[in-house]
């Protein structure tokens, strides 16, 4: 039997637009997902995919360290007992880039306590969970040391570098050099936070290394250091 030249183009460009509808789901659904409970408390859903050259040391909504110690941190007005970011343990030095595209937000160029930070305005939001407004993503690199030359609004790619691995000198960062990765939904600090495990670029819960060959979905990120 023979099948005409025409009905093969007709089935190609329809298995096309399946496909590329399902990767327009994908990134929809990330952004339809329900992020926070009913309680007000964010979703903690945590990685489960790690390529082990991203370094991960401490998941979100930890609340032990590696060596079974309990996770506690002293600010003037809240004892911080569950992460609320990723960590992501690297050499002093090592490159620290930006996960998404979006503007840089604000920097701290050498907090006393707690060492440079970076934070960038993404370019998507998300809805919270249902009867929610949605709020515009940002993220935040904490323990780093910012290149010289961001400036407040500037534009930054996904895999473009902002700085770089603080040293172990400051009180909340420890004996290990990291990163601690924070994403975000708005200014209130000790309730904004979200799991990253949702927005990875592989799928939730896959921790995603930047590549520049593969395109980044709207809606999702990759991990904020080189890997």
């Amino acid at each position: 039997m023979k099948i005409g030249f025409s009905v093969i183009v007709t089935y190609i460009l329809a298995v096309s637009v399946f496909s590329l509808s399902l990767i327009l789901a994908s990134a929809v659904s990330a952004q339809e997902t329900s992020l926070i409970g009913s309680d007000g408390k964010p979703v903690v859903i945590g990685a489960k995919k790690k390529p082990r050259k991203s370094g991960l040391c401490l998941d979100y909504g930890k609340t032990r360290l590696g060596n079974g110690r309990p996770y506690r941190v002293v600010e003037p007005t809240r004892t911080i007992t569950s992460h609320e970011g990723i960590d992501f343990c690297k050499r002093a030095g090592s490159p620290v880039i930006s996960p998404a595209d979006g503007r840089i937000r604000y920097i701290e160029w050498d907090n006393k306590t707690y060492g440079g930070v970076v934070g960038i305005t993404t370019e998507f939001s998300v809805k919270p969970r249902e009867g929610m407004s949605k709020s515009r993503v940002f993220v935040e690199m904490v323990h780093i040391v910012p290149l010289k030359n961001l400036k407040r609004g500037q534009l930054v790619r996904a895999g473009q570098i902002v700085g770089h691995v603080q040293e172990a000198n400051r009180p909340s960062i420890g004996k290990t050099p990291h990163v601690h990765f924070a994403v975000r939904r708005c200014d209130d600090w000790p309730t904004c936070h979200l799991d990253p495990n949702f927005f990875w670029r592989d799928g939730a819960r896959k921790v995603s290394c930047f590549d520049k060959n593969k395109a980044i979905p709207k809606g999702r990120m990759v991990a904020p250091i080189p890997c």
